[in-house]
């Protein structure tokens, strides 16, 4: 059974009952029954109950028997009696308790509700008013494991085995306590690959109980990686053409983050640092990069996982689900990186180029990232800080950071991951009003930046059942105000292209629903948005660059889904010119690419039956399907 298997096991098991009783104190007169009471703590556990879980299987009796195993731990509590009775009777000392435990029970609370770092606080809290309490460094660890910070758990189990082995201030129930800070110490070091260690631990715990069978897993999956570690050792053999193809790649990837980073304003200073340090460790094992990286509390290594991640990108991405480095790369994403922007832009980056890494081609890792971590929402909620931090800045690369985690969503291009992405509450209430204003308003300097979210919002767009269609069309009019002053504004050019290319995607696959083509054709649609859109086909037909062919194709689409099945057209600036399109289309039938010409017929057999019927009824054209990344799919 794998680590994060057993994990899931402590999720399931630990802290299902929240509704914790605080113990009272032992009267003299009720000496015995004390004693035969298994759930009871002495004064240095602070009478609190031991609830999460693994705990041994145990039934009322067995409990018994294994806290009490001998006369000699009887007459030891027996004899300590009088001394608790007296240090509780202090008010302040019940005070104290008493607020203890309703922070347990906040703790409890959370952690049940998968707050993790909230449950923490409380019980951090509480251990403040009563230290050394193996119950709440019990739960904190738990609670610490479950987002990543093993090296804080690991201290906390270690905290609670050098109380339960202090002979002066023994515990009633430190055989529990023994377990379950071994068990939990034992996951903390397998998680973070101190392999040896954990299978220590292990061992100590199944000696305590040798019934237990998540203790047996967990050591079955440590010898388990320990094999794999010594067979890795033993057999490290890679031929040279493997290792010549992988370089190429390390290559062209590396290269393709160089640009990036002096493309992104930093100085030669430290552009020139970036160089010398890029890639120098070439054999980094993914594992151990991974790993480290998990166990790190601030500080993380992003950019050697960003290399792992590029350089063995089927075998880091699986280990990365498996150790749920999402969780940990998640912090990170919603934690402010103030300094990175002051210092390396570029740095900021990472976070979202390591999960576009992760999640590439790979629709169970987007699933996950969608439906169990909320991750759409985590990333609309970046982008609109990155967005308030830009105004702060006259000098930044936030917008690359920005342009970076809008392509974490548009790699998830498939249609079940769009679809989930479709139904996100951010989506849906925040990426009109929050953002799309805002991003399109960049449009003079950010081309790249406004065609991503262009881009991503076409996709969002392809299906008909997608509500942000719904809230595109009840914002239709501002929107064209905005495309017609990017089109007045931006003159046709290379670096322009794909602005223009996402552009007339967007609003292709709105025009596949006839509401939005009766917009379109309405008398009081915005005229000078038809002005500027015939303005650049003219200049298209001028200029018959191939690197223009996908946005002559993608213009096209737009005119052939405009006309679909329209009864009539009432915009007169439409009909003034549609006068233009019959030179335009001599122009582009002369292109050499199929769907263009193919197009370029379609739009034709329309313009004649606009001249044959002056009303334009039943213009029976088939439609281009909806179009996605500025290409059409039948």
């Amino acid at each position: 059974m794998k680590s994060r298997e057993l994990q899931l096991h402590f999720d399931l098991q630990a802290l299902d009952d929240t509704n914790f009783q605080s113990d009272k104190v032992v009267d003299k007169s009720n000496k015995q029954k004390q004693i035969e009471d298994q759930d009871k703590y002495s004064n240095q556990n602070l009478i609190f109950e031991m609830e999460n879980s693994p705990t041994p299987k145990q039934n009322k009796s067995q409990q018994q028997t294994k806290i009490y195993s001998n006369d000699k731990d009887q007459l030891y509590y027996q004899k300590n009696y009088e001394k608790i009775n007296t240090e509780f009777k202090s008010a302040e000392m019940q005070q104290r308790i008493q607020l203890a435990e309703q922070l347990k029970k906040k703790g409890n609370y959370y952690y049940s509700n998968k707050n993790f770092e909230e449950a923490i606080t409380q019980y951090s809290e509480a251990l403040e008013l009563i230290q050394d309490n193996a119950v709440l460094l019990l739960n904190r660890a738990i609670a610490y494991i479950k987002i990543s910070k093993f090296q804080q758990a690991i201290i906390d189990c270690t905290k609670v085995l050098e109380i339960a082995q202090n002979k002066d201030e023994r515990l009633t129930q430190s055989i529990d306590s023994f377990f379950k800070a071994h068990l939990r110490r034992a996951l903390a070091y397998s998680i973070t690959g101190q392999l040896e260690k954990a299978l220590e631990d292990v061992e100590q715990a199944i000696q305590i109980d040798h019934t237990d069978k998540e203790a047996q897993k967990l050591r079955a999956d440590v010898k388990h990686q320990l094999m794999d570690k010594k067979n890795k050792i033993d057999s490290k053999e890679y031929s040279d053409e493997s290792n010549e193809i992988e370089q190429q790649s390390i290559n062209q990837k590396e290269n393709s983050l160089t640009i990036k980073v002096i493309n992104s304003g930093q100085s030669n200073e430290i552009v020139q640092k970036y160089k010398k340090c890029k890639f120098k460790q070439n054999n980094l094992n993914y594992k151990d990069v991974i790993d480290a990286f998990l166990n790190q509390n601030q500080n993380y290594e992003l950019f050697q996982v960003l290399q792992v991640m590029m350089q063995y990108t089927d075998e880091s991405a699986a280990y990365f689900y498996d150790k749920k480095g999402i969780e940990t790369l998640i912090q990170i994403i919603k934690a402010d990186e103030e300094f990175l922007h002051d210092q390396f832009n570029f740095m900021a980056s990472l976070p979202a180029l390591i999960l576009q890494c992760y999640q590439e081609q790979n629709q169970l890792y987007q699933e996950q990232f969608i439906q169990q971590y909320n991750g759409v929402d985590i990333i609309i909620q970046k982008i609109i800080k990155l967005l308030d931090k830009a105004k702060q800045k006259k000098k930044s690369a936030i917008f690359d950071s920005i342009r970076d985690y809008i392509e974490a969503i548009n790699i998830m291009n498939e249609e079940k991951t769009r679809i989930l992405i479709q139904s996100s509450p951010h989506i849906t209430t925040t990426l009109y009003p929050e953002i799309f204003v805002r991003i399109l308003s960049l449009f003079e300097k950010e081309y790249e930046l406004v065609s991503s979210f262009l881009s991503l919002c076409a996709n969002l767009c392809y299906d008909q059942s997608s509500f942000l269609r719904q809230i595109f069309l009840n914002h239709l009019d501002q929107i064209i105000d905005q495309i017609s002053h990017i089109y007045q504004n931006v003159e046709l050019s290379i670096q322009s292209c794909d602005m223009y290319v996402q552009i007339l995607n967007l609003l292709s696959n709105l025009l596949i629903e006839d509401q939005f083509r009766k917009k379109f054709m309405d008398y009081n649609f915005n005229k000078e948005f038809y002005i500027q859109y015939f303005r650049l086909l003219k200049q298209l037909q001028i200029n018959l660059d191939p690197n223009y062919e996908e946005l002559i194709s993608i213009a096209l689409g737009f005119l052939i889904n405009l006309f679909h099945h329209m009864n009539s057209i009432q915009s007169e600036q439409l009909i003034i010119e549609l006068k233009q399109l019959p030179k335009i289309l001599d122009a582009f039938s002369f292109s050499r690419n199929s769907l263009i010409l193919e197009r370029v017929e379609i739009v034709q057999a329309i313009y004649l039956n606009i001249q044959k019927e002056p009303s334009f009824i039943n213009l029976k054209f088939k439609v281009i399907g909806p179009m996605k990344n500025g290409y059409n799919f039948h």
